[in-house]
């Protein structure tokens, strides 16, 4: 996910007049520059525009559901979302939270669960797939120990005396049953964060070295190897499972592609329910209002309206519910037009001739033509 930085920082002010969900600590006389990061953390502490989502926190919640998995293809700003989940329950930002949230949706509008839950982060991308399976899993093993390592030395005051260390040789089952019972002992509860949970599974499934050291490894079919690498993830979501029916946890899990495990039946998919059809992305309301932010009066109405229609000819509008109202666009996608916009903007100095700026503007060479594997329309 990106965000929009002021470059001349000013005292700051509130600005809610073109798009009530953007907020913004910028004048809107202020040159932006386009970052990318996916802290919600960093984004606040630079002071810096953000699409405020948080409303729908409320909305997941009321779902009473102990695990979500919330889909979209890459690139839509899942990994800053999951962010702002860990940064909002966290019990380390109790006293952060009205520096954090105050003046977004759910800073107005708390819930009872807000600063209340020991946060556990779970990354499965970037496993080693492209190598045998025992690379691999000592790979998967010793990356979950890592995580759990993290959380428990983060949250040694909360735990007190059943603090633990996680041995990063030790069984990672192992280590997350003693990592569950301290949560448990110390009277916590669990916030647990998984990003791009089949980012590992999708890549075996795309690796011919691999699939071939499976197929020696059990000399069988190279389709039922790949349940070698499902296995490891069917033992890890069986305690994760366990860890929900218990009360000691909750989970909220990003992801491409939506993967059957059967150990795992608990979860309640976003993805199905309309009302979170614009949780990711951008509506064209919202590009309008970048576009006004980023160029205010230099671009006349008729030059954005040509830059909205080439960026749905170029991006089109992913649909990801049937009664979605309209499109949504890409985040990465959309800034990284705006980008080159303003790169191209540099050119002309004032003195130019619309039509001729138009084309210029225009000419933006994408790094994302011909990648998309994900159709606009599913």
């Amino acid at each position: 996910m990106v965000f929009l930085r002021k470059l001349a920082r000013s005292r700051p002010s509130f600005h809610f007049s073109l798009f009530p969900r953007f907020l913004s600590y910028v004048r809107s006389s202020d040159t932006l520059e386009i970052y990318s990061t996916g802290s919600f953390d960093d984004l606040r502490r630079e002071g810096c525009y953000y699409l405020d989502k948080t409303h729908f926190i409320s909305k997941i919640e009321a779902l009473r559901a102990p695990a979500i998995l919330s889909l979209r293809p890459r690139s839509f700003g899942k990994t800053l979302f999951l962010s702002t989940l860990s940064s909002y329950y966290d019990i380390k930002n109790r006293e952060r939270s009205e520096q954090l949230f105050g003046d977004l949706y759910i800073g107005k509008n708390p819930t009872k669960l807000a600063s209340s839950f020991l946060v556990l982060k779970f990354n499965f991308i970037g496993l080693r797939t492209n190598s045998t399976f025992e690379i691999f899993e000592e790979n998967f093993n010793t990356g979950l120990n890592r995580f759990m390592s993290r959380f428990m030395n983060r949250y040694r005051q909360e735990l007190g005396e059943y603090f633990r260390t996680v041995c990063i040789n030790k069984d990672p089952l192992d280590n997350f049953m003693m990592l569950l019972e301290v949560v448990q002992l110390s009277d916590r509860k669990l916030y647990v964060c998984i990003d791009e949970y089949d980012a590992c599974m999708n890549e075996a499934l795309k690796n011919e070295t691999l699939l071939q050291s499976l197929n020696a490894y059990n000399n069988s079919s190279v389709q039922s190897k790949v349940e070698k690498i499902e296995s490891s993830f069917k033992q890890f979501y069986g305690l994760l499972k366990y860890a929900c029916d218990e009360g000691i946890a909750r989970i909220f899990q990003t992801g491409v592609t939506p993967l059957v495990l059967t150990e795992f039946n608990i979860s309640k998919d976003l993805a199905l329910i309309e009302e979170f059809w614009d949780m990711y992305g951008f509506k064209k309301s919202e590009i309008e209002f970048l576009l006004d932010k980023a160029f205010g009066n230099r671009l006349s109405a008729n030059i954005k309206e040509e830059i909205m229609s080439w960026l749905k000819e170029e991006n089109d509008g992913y649909f990801f519910h049937r009664d979605q109202p309209e499109g949504i666009f890409n985040t990465a996608r959309v800034l990284h037009c705006i980008t080159g916009l303003m790169e191209g903007m540099k050119k002309f100095d004032g003195n130019w001739d619309p039509l001729v700026a138009l084309d210029t503007l225009l000419d933006i060479p994408s790094p994302y033509r011909g990648t998309q594997s994900t159709p606009s329309r599913i």
